[in-house]
């Protein structure tokens, strides 16, 4: 319960520190939904669902969910800002466990404000896709990224703290040409009829939110991130920040 109350008080500190973070973030999350409802709503003009490009997209959107929007993470990169941030909370008596917990919490909150943000604004501008869908299938659609986002956002979590901000640059850019190699691959190998996108509309409109898809996303996307939040606590008692 103290680590819980330590990681609380860090959650706390952030947001007061940085008064614009729901701002930027719900701006930013605000500009993405705009510019994806039109790429999104052109899958359902013609129901064609399966194609790779679509998941290449929503593999890149998704995992940013996680993310709330403010100075350090627009520094990260010129000033190592979370390396920084290491070092603050390793000079105070700040249990370790409770940084990588406030972290993920963060983390998740972040998926619910943004989810709702970026799928809300999204089912709002694509006409077509409101036609095909209900708020149910809808809703059990964007649970079903949303679980993908968690369990990629999972791998952002680790390399944010174990890598100065340069590495953690290059590993984005390297996350988004390994999504690229593998949409070129499924296009290759099946010819436009793999897609995880059309895949997860079908158990969407079948099943909505009972669908086992949805479910299993979501328990696949907590059970990573766990996983990769306790492989970061224990990696990052041992990171030489100097």
């Amino acid at each position: 319960m103290q680590i819980v109350n330590h990681a609380m008080k860090i959650v706390s500190k952030d947001i007061k520190c940085d008064k614009f973070l729901w701002l930027w973030t719900t701006f930013f999350m605000l500009y993405m939904a705009i510019s994806f409802s039109f790429l999104i709503n052109r899958q359902f003009e013609d129901h064609e669902f399966f194609n790779p490009f679509a998941d290449f997209l929503m593999m890149m959107v998704s995992p940013m969910m996680g993310f709330f929007f403010s100075r350090r993470s627009f520094k990260y990169l010129s000033e190592d800002s979370y390396t920084q941030m290491l070092f603050y909370y390793r000079s105070i008596p700040v249990p370790t466990e409770a940084v990588i917990l406030s972290r993920a919490f963060m983390g998740l909150s972040a998926f619910v404000l943004n989810g709702i943000v970026f799928f809300g604004v999204t089912y709002a501008i694509a006409s077509d896709l409101r036609s095909y869908m209900d708020l149910a299938a809808y809703a059990s659609f964007g649970i079903s990224w949303i679980g993908i986002g968690i369990l990629i956002h999972g791998l952002y979590i680790y390399f944010e703290f174990m890598s100065s901000g340069k590495a953690y640059f290059w590993f984005t850019i390297l996350l988004m040409f390994i999504f690229g190699v593998i949409m070129l691959g499924l296009i290759f190998v099946s010819g436009f009829r793999i897609s995880l996108f059309g895949y997860f509309v079908v158990a969407s409109y079948k099943w909505k939110l009972l669908s086992p898809v949805m479910w299993g996303s979501l328990a696949l996307g907590l059970t990573g991130y766990i996983l990769m939040c306790r492989l970061t606590y224990k990696r990052m008692r041992l990171r030489d920040l100097s």
